[in-house]
């Protein structure tokens, strides 16, 4: 289900209009978090810092993302960067960043320093995502791909798969919203795969996209030196 919302801007008398697209990721962001998360805060205040007036609408992650290739929209948040995604999108200055690793059963004594080392066990993936580079290059992986980050944590619980490729934040929240009765079954897996920053993209498609990209990271300097972002931040723990 496609949700919109509208963000006006305050004391510019004819604000520039932007449309952006999402998908669900909590806790940073999300249709049903306040102010669409942290990181949905963060992104419509420097928006807003620099004159525009924010839509954003909601769809499942393949929809966003080919609706932004296509220009269907101005642009999308939050990506992490790759090179092959540079054919069809230009990045922002980055946004506070994804922890990425592995989710196991607690009872499972699944210690690690290598990929390598990780062979002999199955590894929930979620389809579309921009993985960690080297664990995209490891082919010697059992990898099994789902929809949703949820998918591969029932599926841990269950003993479907061994480790879960998720966000640590992502994980933590989905297991106390969602998955409460599973939380002590299963554990974070250090050291983190990847330290991942965030970005809002803007579509190739679409017109002035490099200048839209310019003004948000222009509102995004402003509002990280008068301490907004730290205070989004913290609002919302993260």
């Amino acid at each position: 289900m496609m949700m919109c919302l509208i963000c006006p801007v305050i004391g510019y008398a004819e604000a520039q209009k932007i449309t952006l697209v999402s998908s669900e990721y909590p806790p940073y962001f999300g249709v049903k978090l306040a102010n669409y998360g942290g990181l949905g805060e963060i992104i419509v205040a420097a928006f807003q810092r620099v004159g525009y007036e924010v839509t954003i609408k909601f769809y499942p992650w393949a929809r966003a993302i080919q609706m932004t290739k296509d220009g269907d929209c101005d642009g999308m948040f939050a990506l992490w960067f790759t090179q092959e995604r540079e054919q069809w999108f230009v990045f922002s200055d980055p946004l506070p960043a994804n922890e990425i690793g592995f989710y196991k059963r607690t009872a499972d004594p699944i210690h690690f320093t290598t990929l390598e080392e990780l062979k002999p066990y199955r590894i929930g993936t979620v389809r579309g995502y921009a993985n960690p580079s080297a664990f995209e290059q490891a082919t010697y992986l059992q990898k099994e791909e789902v929809t949703q980050d949820l998918q591969n944590l029932k599926k841990l619980v269950a003993n479907h798969i061994d480790l879960a490729l998720i966000d640590k934040g992502l994980a933590a929240y989905l297991l106390t919203t969602a998955l409460p009765e599973a939380r002590d079954t299963v554990e974070w897996l250090e050291p983190a795969l990847e330290i991942m920053p965030q970005y809002v993209v803007m579509s190739k498609q679409v017109a002035a996209y490099q200048q839209k990209i310019e003004d948000f990271n222009r509102g995004l300097a402003q509002i990280t030196q008068d301490g907004l972002v730290e205070n989004i931040r913290a609002k919302h723990g993260f």
